[in-house]
């Protein structure tokens, strides 16, 4: 089954997508997804070929992305703000034949033209009604455009022609992006099957009773898997309505959170520890909310206790429900859930899923040892664009080496760090993010990042910390070295503390710790 189809069998047809203030009926979005299908088949693309959105989370980059599902085209989903050198060599990657930008993130549009692909805009005025006039405005005078170029609103328009399903389940749906399991970028193919095997095991181990006007807020990005599978396509196929967020703001998402009946939220940390640091989580709204998926990064107990207090104040049962997952699963594939719940761990595998703890060379190790993650199931990737060499297989099972450090206990995954991030020190392996959840606990740090330096060849460990309150670095590092004397090995206390203003940011929101290296 194509994403398509999931679509079209589990939406609710008299829903809503909430965007920039606009209750975009869903019956004009499952319209403007054939013929933007249609649009697509006559503008000459066919199954097999590959256009790239290079779209912010709205519903021009949802609509395309299932019209491709529903012909068998690959989206080739990328980041609104790359630069043109690097898209450049995407597109030369992925043999791109069209590009799909947006106008309000993209100041000038003349280099394109060298790109040698089909253009086309998007805008904001697409589908706002409000403004409307306001933002074509803007969008003709804000930048350099490039006149005759094709448009989204032009794109539909022509999309008049009943259209047939032509991909597969198989076919792959899209491309994303990823730092790969070995650190290196990587393009990864993921199929319709797998995004869809991901929506069965979230949902069948959460099984939601989902209700008509019940609102999933996506703040995630659409152009990162956990964002596009688990915090939309998901959502969608099972009948919730949806809050988009192009650019997450702490306080346009606390009033979307009072406005709107959101019972679903999936998230990173840092997207909560910004809205806890400004004192804006705490709201009326949240005594709707069910659940929130955490995942994407390293989430703290201590962020989980804090925020499953304030939840517990409104009377609801939604918890913080930490999960685990890679771009190379479609996002998550291990998640807590309120039958199966473990105090600091990332959860037990989705059904479908499974997950294993192997050795260096490659053995499957008992419960509580340690080593790196392996997951098998449906939501695996069919591979890197340039080649599989982290899949492996064994008794006709697929198991993606996931690069990260961690342990098992009674099933339950505890993740300990990134494997690529371990530092050796005296022969001995240390985990920065060890490091990191241990400074962490100390009620004066906001934010940690470890790195490794070396100094006169030797290696030592360095933590960047951001505080809740001003505080001398002569005390913050005695507390930090004291503190982690406590509860960590010798060699994995900190020989320098840094403190700092903010931490660098990836563009997914996740600290920059190769910035801080």
């Amino acid at each position: 089954m194509t994403c398509y189809e999931l679509l079209q069998k589990g939406v609710d047809k008299d829903g809503y997508i909430v965007y920039y203030g606009y209750k975009l009926p869903m019956r004009r979005f499952l319209a403007d997804v054939e013929r933007a299908a249609s649009g697509l088949k006559q503008s000459g693309f066919a199954r097999g070929d590959a256009v790239t959105l290079q779209l912010p989370t709205c519903p021009q980059a949802l609509a395309l992305f299932y019209a491709c599902s529903k012909l068998g085209i690959v989206a080739n989903v990328v980041h609104p703000l790359v630069p043109v050198n690097l898209l450049s060599e995407n597109i030369r990657k992925t043999r791109s034949k069209a590009l799909f930008f947006y106008d309000a993130t993209l100041k000038d549009e003349r280099p394109l033209v060298a790109l040698g692909q089909k253009l086309v805009r998007c805008s904001i005025s697409d589908y706002v009604t409000l403004r409307k006039p306001v933002y074509k405005l803007y969008s003709v005078v804000s930048g350099k455009r490039l006149a005759g170029i094709d448009t989204y609103a032009r794109l539909l328009k022509r999309g008049n022609v009943p259209t047939e399903v032509e991909g597969s389940g198989e076919d792959v749906v899209c491309y994303m992006h990823s730092g790969g399991t070995s650190g290196a970028p990587k393009i990864v193919k993921l199929t319709n099957n797998a995004f869809n095997a991901v929506v069965d095991g979230m949902f069948a181990m959460y099984h939601p009773d989902v209700r008509h006007g019940d609102y999933n807020l996506a703040t995630l990005p659409v152009f990162h898997a956990y964002g596009l599978c688990s915090a939309m396509h998901g959502p969608l196929c099972v009948g919730y309505s949806l809050v988009l967020v192009p650019k997450f703001d702490v306080r346009a998402v606390r009033r979307l959170i009072n406005r709107y009946p959101v019972r679903v939220w999936s998230v990173v940390p840092a997207m909560l520890k910004k809205m806890l640091s400004r004192n804006l989580f705490d709201c009326k709204g949240l005594r709707n909310l069910d659940v929130i998926w955490c995942g994407g990064d390293v989430c703290e107990e201590s962020l989980v206790e804090r925020v499953d207090g304030i939840l517990a104040e409104y009377g609801t049962r939604a918890r913080l429900m930490r999960g685990y997952g890679l771009t190379e699963m479609c996002g998550v594939s291990i998640v807590n859930n309120f039958d199966f719940y473990q105090k600091g761990s990332c959860g037990r595998p989705m059904p479908g899923f499974a997950v294993e703890i192997l050795s260096d060379d490659g053995d499957v190790l008992p419960q509580g040892a340690m080593g790196e993650i392996a997951v098998s199931g449906g939501g695996v990737m069919s591979g890197y664009l340039e080649g599989e060499d982290c899949l492996v297989r064994r008794d006709g099972v697929t198991w993606v080496k996931t690069g990260d450090v961690g342990y098992l206990d009674n099933g339950y995954l505890h993740v300990v760090d990134r494997k690529k991030r371990s530092l050796k020190i005296a022969a001995v392996n240390v985990f920065p993010a060890q490091v990191e959840n241990c400074v962490a606990q100390l009620d004066f740090v906001s934010e940690a990042c470890a790195v490794g330096v070396k100094v006169e060849g030797k290696q030592f460990v360095k933590v960047y910390v951001t505080l809740k309150r001003q505080m001398s670095a002569e005390e913050v590092f005695r507390r930090v070295t004291e503190h982690c004397k406590q509860n960590l090995i010798t060699y994995a206390v900190p020989r320098f503390v840094q403190v700092i203003d903010s931490m660098p940011r990836t563009p997914l929101g996740k600290i920059d710790f190769r910035a801080l290296e």
